[in-house]
């Protein structure tokens, strides 16, 4: 196979070339015994591979487009990469160990999904190739670890370090979902609390306060006027919440405006440093994965930025990528940029310099998980009071709006 490379020299210089290997393995590995840093590794055949791919999706474009079936879930593709590489490791052969997977996976579209892999395995066509065929199911980061491991023929190592990502990513998404759990749910239902008594008990009050004839506070006016007001078109708050919603999805799609919305998201108190460390986290785990796996590293860099869930951070790698492409260091421009807190970059500096840049990206990543971790209990014990005394608030403007003119009409008695 022939390969076009860039790497970068001891002396700093960028070298490239063309040079025929075996695999982008043995590329990478004769690149290092010349005491290069692999940068970037491209087949020249990278054309006529795209176009067998396009084809394959061709034809699997309108496949489960009525699919009501559960979508696949991290753990889901966790457990059959889990299980895949033990097979592997045992001795199975790739396409009889993906034939039993078939039989036992439980979620419906990973199962047919799973079935098709076989059939285009059995016909010779290798695993990364048939998962790339599949991007709602099996993302660009997926594929890459599996070629590559298929390429170095450490296919079963590779399917494990993918299995443990994917494990990761699950439990970062759940700690993050129990960090908003609780004052959804409290929302909701003082929301609940505050539309039974809007629709059920103040006309009700309103009724025998008429008829009573008592001069109603101004609170209690305010109170019964927004009362039937929301009687009469409770319908247009879920329709307008409905369109905000839809709206600001869109703004954020727009690419001059997507960076605006980013960086707020990230000003946003408590919040918005969740986003940013689950974030960062998730990137900086993508390209200890990727290097580990012997990815080139602007390659590596350019998947962890499309990883990021917020533009501000994508664009933070995508720097990285254009320093490392011109032969600089990726913790000069994290320096000068200040794209990340300074011991970041310091444990950058040191990763580039000792040449283990992936074991310390995935030193970061287990920092930014543990302040995550920690970040969500606070956030939990810091929640419950607030929470409890924004409902408190809620409850107790309506039973004054209410027990007001009750008073007033005793002491107009006596």
């Amino acid at each position: 196979m022939d390969f076009k490379y860039t790497a970068k020299a001891s002396n700093g210089k960028n070298m490239s070339g063309n040079r025929s290997a075996d695999s982008e393995a043995a590329l990478v590995s004769w690149i290092r015994d010349n005491g290069w840093v692999p940068i970037n590794i491209e087949r020249t055949h990278e054309v006529a591979l795209q176009i067998g791919e396009s084809v394959a999706k061709k034809n699997t474009a309108l496949d489960g487009f009525f699919d009501l079936s559960p979508r696949v879930k991290l753990r889901d593709k966790a457990i059959f990469f889990r299980q895949l590489a033990t097979m592997i490791t045992a001795g199975v052969p790739i396409a009889s160990a993906i034939e039993i997977l078939v039989e036992q996976t439980e979620n419906k579209r990973l199962k047919r999904v799973i079935a098709k892999i076989y059939d285009r395995v059995s016909s010779g066509v290798t695993l990364g190739a048939v998962l790339s065929e599949y991007p709602k199911v099996f993302d660009t980061l997926t594929s890459s670890l599996v070629k590559s491991g298929e390429e170095s023929g450490s296919l079963d190592s590779s399917l494990a370090k993918l299995s443990g990502f994917l494990e990761e990513q699950e439990a970062l998404r759940k700690k993050i979902i129990s960090a908003l759990t609780y004052p959804i749910a409290v929302i909701s239902i003082a929301i609940i609390v505050l539309g039974v008594m809007v629709a059920v008990v103040i006309p009700q009050f309103e009724k025998a306060f008429k008829n009573m004839n008592v001069k109603m506070p101004a609170l209690t006016e305010m109170t019964f006027r927004f009362g039937s007001w929301a009687k009469d078109n409770w319908y247009l708050i879920p329709i307008t919440i409905f369109l905000i919603f839809i709206l600001c999805t869109y703004l954020r799609k727009l690419p001059a405006l997507k960076i605006y919305i980013d960086t707020f998201i990230l000003k946003i108190p408590i919040f918005g440093d969740i986003v940013y460390k689950s974030s960062v986290s998730r990137s900086f785990r993508t390209m200890s994965s990727l290097l580990a796996s012997g990815v080139p590293v602007l390659t590596a860099l350019e998947m962890s930025a499309n990883v990021a869930s917020n533009e501000k951070i994508k664009r933070a790698f995508i720097l990285m990528r254009d320093a490392a492409a011109m032969g600089g260091a990726m913790h000069a421009i994290m320096r000068e940029k200040k794209l990340f807190p300074p011991m970041i970059t310091h444990m950058v500096a040191v990763g580039e310099e000792t040449g283990r840049t992936d074991e310390m990206m995935d030193k970061i990543a287990d920092w930014y998980e543990q302040e995550l971790s920690e970040k969500v209990k606070r956030l939990s014990s810091v929640l419950e009071p607030v929470m409890v005394i924004f409902v408190g608030i809620i409850v107790g403007f309506m039973v004054l709006a209410i027990f007001l003119p009750i008073i007033t009409a005793i002491q107009a008695f006596m």
